[in-house]
């Protein structure tokens, strides 16, 4: 990606597999604040990638290229060829752009994650934070914060980009999230192939201050339980 932000985590013990984690971040604080789930995740085995939203301008014209980019560097460096993606904010509708368009990620999570009517229905800007704003202005080019309504349509992601998504999105929103109204919920939920979705209480669905919020997302990255062999 830009390189600024972007931290190797950790890396898989040997004899452990599992699959590289890229944790993609909603705005320009870093990742410091994000270190329990970071943490926990490397306990868990996996190789660890954090980083926040890209600037442009993005190879391919994509913001997603980006994450693509970062995903090859480091499936490379971990000896692995599966990945999963966990996206918050702005990060998520990343995860989903690139995941569309790479098999190699086989699961994304989302946390509070805009898909569409944030980016077509500029005024509801205005209920979010300022950090991910600046992140906003960054990935678009649009130079400050006024100019974001006049460029954000390209960000919006359309059904003929999530059909060919066929890993599994499991979606993490609260009721209060403007992010995640439900025609958002809604689009993911018809149009892609495998999804779960969890509700979080108001207000709750916060990377840094959400136990309940890590547990999730930790738990999501376990390999689902083998089957026992058919006996006849």
């Amino acid at each position: 990606m830009a390189g600024e932000g972007l931290v190797w985590w950790g890396g898989r013990p040997v004899g452990r597999p599992g699959p590289l984690v890229v944790v993609v971040t909603a705005g320009l604080d870093g990742p410091g604040r994000y270190a329990p789930l970071l943490d926990r995740l490397v306990r868990r085995g996996h190789a660890v990638l954090a980083t926040g939203p890209p600037e442009a301008p993005f190879p391919s014209g994509r913001p997603e290229a980006s994450l693509s980019r970062l995903v090859d560097e480091g499936a490379r460096a971990a000896g692995t060829e599966e990945v999963q993606v966990i996206g918050f904010g702005f990060g998520g509708r990343l995860a989903l752009g690139a995941a569309a368009r790479d098999e190699r990620i086989r699961v994304v999570q989302l946390v509070g994650a805009p898909v569409a009517r944030l980016f077509d229905e500029p005024e509801l800007l205005l209920s979010l934070p300022p950090d991910e704003l600046d992140a906003l202005v960054r990935m678009t080019g649009a130079g400050r914060r006024g100019l974001l309504p006049e460029v954000l349509g390209a960000l919006a992601l359309r059904p003929e980009t999530l059909y060919p998504l066929s890993g599994l999105v499991r979606v993490g929103y609260a009721a209060d999230d403007p992010r995640t109204p439900p025609q958002d919920l809604a689009l993911l939920k018809l149009t892609l192939a495998r999804t779960e979705f969890r509700a979080f209480p108001a207000g709750v669905a916060s990377p840094a201050a959400s136990r309940a919020v890590r547990r999730w997302l930790v738990d999501g990255t376990a390999p689902p339980p083998r089957r026992a062999p058919f006996l006849p």
